[in-house]
C-alpha cells in the first residue's frame, strides 16, 4: 500500500468542519431564496462533505452524494444520471438529458469528470424537469456547480500529494477579500498517475493520466448593490484509455497505447445589481465556453494511434439576463432571456490520411424568453412557482474539415418549443412540515443533422436529416413532504414522469442507395420514490464533536419501454448513498457507503448485442484529516476500502483499494 498527500482546499487548518446545510438555495428558482420557500427539493453537497469526499472531480463527488445513474468509464469519461436519464459526454452537452451548470449557466459538457472538486464551493441539485428555467437537456434534472469566490482575511494554501499507482499532485490555493470591494479565489494544480489495478485482473495497461488545471474568480463591488464577477476556468486533460485483449474479462491489453485529449474551458463576466431599494434586480452574464474531446486510437490494419485520429471541438459564445420584480411583499416575478451560438467542428484521420469524422459540423442558434411568477401567500406558509420558456433553435449541418463526400448539403432548420411548469408548497407547525407537488416538461433539443443533414458519404451511403422531428419530452408529476428540525432533516418524494418522441434511427432504400435518417418512436414510464434523511447525531445526543449521518435512498418502482414492454436500460431498481461525517477540534473523518441495485444493460461482447441483467455493487470509502501546528493538516484517503470489483459500466472495473496522503500549509 502506497501513501499520498492531499490538500483539503479549505483555510485554516485547525477549524472543526461545518455540517450545517445551507438555509439558502439559488437553482431551483433562479433567484436566492430559503430552501423551505422552494417548491422542488434541492439536494446540496456542501463544503464540508467535498473536503472530505476524496474524489478528484465531480462525477465521482456525484457518484458518492446523489442517486442516479452514473456512466463512468475508464479515459476521463463520466456522465451523470437523475431519475433514469443521463448527461452527454461528447460534446453537445444540449443532447443530453441531464444539464450541468456552472455558477448559473451551461458549463458546456455533460462529461462531469472535467470538473474538479479544487474549485467547487458547493453543488446543488434539482431532480426533474427544469427546462422551464434552462432549457434543452434539463429533463432528468440540474447540476449546478457553484464556484469559491473567496471570503475573509487572504489565505494561501501549498499542497503536496502522492498516493497509489504512483498519484502525484500539488496544488497552491488562494482567497480571500481585499478591502470592502474586492474578494477573490484562484487555485492551480497539476496531477499524475500510472496505470491503475483493478481486483484480480491486475494492471489496467494503458490508463495513465495527466491533468493540469488553473481557474479562479475576482469579484468587485462597486457599490452597496453592485457587484461584478470575473471567472473562468482551463483545464488540460490527457491520459490514454485501456482495451481488452480479447472480449471483456479476459486480460488487458498490454500492446495499445491509445490515448485522449479532453481539455475543457470556460470564461464568465456576472454583474448583480439592485435598484430602487432592492425591489429590482437584475443578473446579468456573458460567457464563453470550450470543450475539446480527441482521440487517437490504433488502426484496425495495425498502423499507430498518431494515423487514427477523431476530434470534435465545441465553443459557445452565450449572455443570459434576468430581472427580478419584488411587486410585493408577497410577490416576485422573474422575467429574462438567454442567447446562444455553439459551434461543433470535426476531423478524422485513417491510416494517415484526412477522412470523414463520425460527425459532420454543426451549429446551433438558441433565443430564450423565460418568465417565472411566485407567491408567498397567508403569511408566506403557501408558496406557489409557476415558470415557463419559450426557446428558438436555428440549426445547421455544416461541412467537416476532413474527409471526401459524393456530396454535401450544408441546410438550415428552424424550430420552436414550449416549456412550462409549476410548484407548490404549504408549511405547517412553524414550517417543521411542508408538503410540496411539482408539474412540469423537460425536452431534448433534436441535433442538428438529425434536423438538417443532406450528405452522401461513398457511392451507396446517403444521410438525411428529419425536417418534421419533433424534440423528445417529459412531463413529470411529484408529490412530497420534507420535516425540518434543528436535529434532522427528511425529505420524501414521489415521481412520476412520462417520455414521449424518443429520436431513434431508421434505414431505409432510395434507389441504389441506403438512406440514413431519424425518427420519432418510442414512449416510455418511470416513476420511483426519492428519500433523503439527515441526521446531527452529535446535537441529538448533547456532545462536543460534530457527527453528522446521511442517506439518500431510490427506488425505481417503474421503468418501462412502452413501445417494446420491456424495461429500460441502465436504471437500477434501487440506489442507496449513506455516509458518516465527524469533526472534533482538528480532527475530520468520512465513511461513505455506495450501494447500487441490478439493472437490464446491452452486453456487446457478440453481434448482436444481448439484453442481460448486471448485479448489484457496492463499495466503502473513508478519509481522515486532522491539523496540527496553527497551519498544517495531514490527509488520508483510502478508496474502496474492502478492495471490492465493482463497475459502473460493464467492462469497465474500477481501482482496487488505494491509498492517498496528503500534506499542506496554510498562510
Amino acid at each position: 500500500m502506497v501513501l499520498a498527500f492531499l490538500v483539503t482546499g479549505r483555510v485554516g487548518a485547525e477549524t472543526q468542519k461545518d455540517y450545517e446545510l445551507p438555509e439558502y438555495v439559488v437553482t431551483a428558482s433562479r433567484n436566492e431564496k430559503r430552501t423551505v420557500d422552494v417548491p422542488v427539493r434541492t439536494q446540496v453537497i456542501i463544503p464540508g462533505q467535498i473536503e472530505l469526499s476524496g474524489v478528484v472531480d465531480l462525477g465521482d463527488l456525484i457518484g458518492k452524494y446523489v442517486t442516479g445513474h452514473m456512466h463512468k468509464f475508464s479515459g476521463m469519461s463520466n456522465p451523470v444520471g437523475l431519475r433514469g436519464l443521463r448527461s452527454e459526454s461528447h460534446g453537445d452537452d444540449v443532447k443530453g438529458y441531464v444539464l450541468i451548470l456552472v455558477d448559473g449557466h451551461r458549463m458546456g459538457t455533460g462529461n462531469a469528470a472535467k470538473i474538479s472538486v479544487d474549485r467547487i464551493d458547493r453543488v446543488e441539485v434539482v431532480k426533474g424537469p427544469a427546462s422551464a428555467l434552462y432549457g434543452s437537456a434539463a429533463i432528468g434534472g440540474v447540476v449546478n456547480v457553484i464556484t469559491k469566490k473567496g471570503s475573509g482575511t487572504p489565505e494561501t494554501t501549498l499542497a503536496a500529494e502522492y498516493g497509489s499507482f504512483d498519484y502525484r499532485k500539488g496544488r497552491i490555493s488562494s482567497g480571500g477579500e481585499w478591502g470592502d470591494r474586492l474578494a477573490y479565489h484562484f487555485t492551480a494544480s497539476t496531477m499524475c498517475m500510472d496505470d491503475f489495478q483493478v481486483p484480480e485482473y491486475g494492471r489496467v495497461h494503458n490508463s495513465s493520466e495527466n491533468q493540469s488545471r488553473v481557474g479562479g474568480n475576482f469579484t468587485f463591488s462597486a457599490g452597496e448593490n453592485h457587484e461584478f464577477r470575473l471567472g473562468g476556468n482551463y483545464a488540460e486533460l490527457k491520459g490514454e484509455y485501456p482495451s481488452w485483449a480479447a472480449g471483456t474479462y479476459s486480460e488487458y491489453d498490454g500492446t495499445r497505447s491509445d490515448h485522449f485529449d479532453k481539455s475543457h474551458g470556460y470564461a464568465d463576466l456576472e454583474y448583480n445589481g439592485g435598484f430602487r431599494s432592492g425591489k429590482l434586480r437584475w443578473k446579468g452574464l456573458g460567457y464563453y465556453l470550450w470543450d475539446l474531446n480527441h482521440w487517437y486510437y490504433r488502426g484496425w490494419d495495425g498502423t499507430p494511434p498518431n494515423d487514427n485520429q477523431t476530434r470534435s471541438t465545441d465553443t459557445t459564445t452565450g449572455t443570459d439576463h434576468q430581472l427580478t420584480m419584488k411587486l410585493a411583499d408577497w410577490n416576485a416575478l422573474v422575467l429574462g432571456f438567454n442567447l446562444e451560438w455553439l459551434e461543433k467542428k470535426s476531423t478524422a484521420k485513417s491510416g494517415g490520411a484526412d477522412t470523414i469524422p463520425f460527425t459532420p459540423g454543426m451549429t446551433y442558434e438558441t433565443q430564450s424568453l423565460f418568465i417565472q411568477e411566485e407567491l408567498d401567500l397567508l403569511e408566506n406558509r403557501v408558496n406557489i412557482s409557476l415558470a415557463g420558456r419559450y426557446d428558438r433553435f436555428s440549426v445547421e449541418t455544416k461541412r467537416p474539415d476532413t474527409g471526401d463526400f459524393e456530396s454535401f448539403k450544408e441546410n438550415t432548420e428552424t424550430y420552436d418549443h414550449f416549456s412550462p411548469k409549476a410548484g407548490m408548497g404549504v408549511k405547517f407547525f412553524d414550517e417543521a412540515l411542508r408538503l410540496r407537488t411539482n408539474i412540469g416538461s423537460g425536452f431534448k433539443t433534436p441535433s442538428a443533422d438529425q434536423l438538417s443533414a443532406e450528405y452522401q458519404k461513398d457511392a451507396t451511403t446517403l444521410y438525411r436529416g428529419n425536417a418534421d422531428l419533433d424534440p423528445e419530452t417529459s412531463l413529470t408529476v411529484d408529490i412530497g413532504a420534507d420535516f425540518y428540525h434543528d436535529l434532522f432533516d427528511i425529505g420524501l418524494t414521489f415521481f412520476h414522469t412520462d417520455f414521449k418522441d424518443k429520436i431513434v434511427d431508421t434505414t431505409y432504400t432510395e434507389g441504389t442507395l441506403y438512406v440514413n435518417s431519424w425518427k420519432n418512436s418510442g414512449d416510455a414510464e418511470i416513476e420511483g420514490i426519492d428519500l433523503d434523511v439527515n441526521w446531527h447525531i452529535g446535537r441529538t445526543f448533547d456532545i462536543d464533536p460534530e457527527l453528522l449521518f446521511f442517506t439518500r435512498i431510490t427506488f425505481n418502482t417503474k421503468f418501462e419501454d412502452k413501445k417494446a414492454d420491456t424495461d429500460l436500460l441502465y436504471i437500477s431498481d434501487y440506489e442507496v448513498k449513506s455516509g458518516l461525517n465527524y469533526s472534533y477540534d482538528t480532527f475530520s473523518a468520512a465513511l461513505s457507503h455506495v450501494v447500487v441495485g441490478p439493472q437490464k444493460i446491452e452486453n456487446h461482447d457478440s453481434w448482436p448485442a444481448t439484453i442481460e441483467e448486471k448485479k448489484a455493487f457496492s463499495f466503502w470509502d473513508l478519509t481522515l484529516t486532522y491539523g496540527f501546528l496553527g497551519s498544517f493538516e495531514a490527509h488520508l484517503n483510502i478508496t474502496n476500502l474492502l478492495d471490492e470489483k465493482y463497475e459502473w459500466v460493464r467492462g469497465y472495473i474500477q481501482p482496487e483499494r488505494s491509498f492517498r496522503f496528503g500534506i499542506s500549509y496554510t498562510f
